[in-house]
This record gives structure tokens, sequence and C-alpha cells, in this order.
């Protein structure tokens, strides 16, 4: 059993023929089971304390992971929300790669 676990799935706690992912939104939840369903992917859900909980067959992982990946991806935050701090980090970064560049040119 994995002391640290980032992701939302694991391996079933008692069946190891099956894993289990854990949607704390019912909507990414109602999300991830309709790519299961166009995937073809046979599944069982259930709600536990505010969780949706979908077990999949683990002869599935890979393409139930892929279909994870992509409503979690869909559903997420940018890293830096305010795009003027994107954009001036990006500047800053940029800044400093010339005055690298600069820096080695000039000691050549």
């Amino acid at each position: 059993m994995a002391l640290l676990n980032l992701t939302n799935f694991d391996d079933h706690p008692t069946d190891p023929t099956w894993m289990v992912f854990r949607f704390g939104d019912a909507e990414m939840g109602s999300e991830f089971m309709h790519g299961l369903e166009q995937a073809g992917i046979r599944y069982e859900a259930d709600r536990d304390e505010g969780m949706t909980l979908i077990g999949v067959k683990q002869r599935h992982r890979d393409a139930a992971i892929r279909i994870n990946y992509g409503v979690l991806g869909r559903h997420r935050e940018p890293f830096i929300s305010s795009p003027y701090v994107r954009w001036g980090l990006l500047g800053l970064v940029l800044l400093a790669i010339l005055a690298a560049f600069l820096g080695a040119w000039l000691n050549s």
C-alpha cells in the first residue's frame, strides 16, 4: 500500500482485479462515467460521504487512466491564473536566458 497517493485512483483494497477512481465533484464523476461508456468500458459506481467512487476492471487500466486524466485536465485551474503574472514570469525567464547567453558570449 502506498503511503502517499497523489492521484485520484488506486487498486481496490480487497479485490486485485479492480481499481477505484475517486471524484469529490459529482460532475467530474459523471463526465468520467460518460467517457467510460463511450469507450465501451463497464464500471460500477457508488457515492460514499460526498465522494463518487467508480470501479473499473484492471484489464481496462490504461484506457481508464487516459479518460481520467482527460477529465481532470478539462477541470483543472491554470497553474498561474493571472495572465499578467504568467507573461511577466515568462518575460523574466527569457531575460535570464538572454543574460546567460550574452554573458557566455562576452566571456568567450
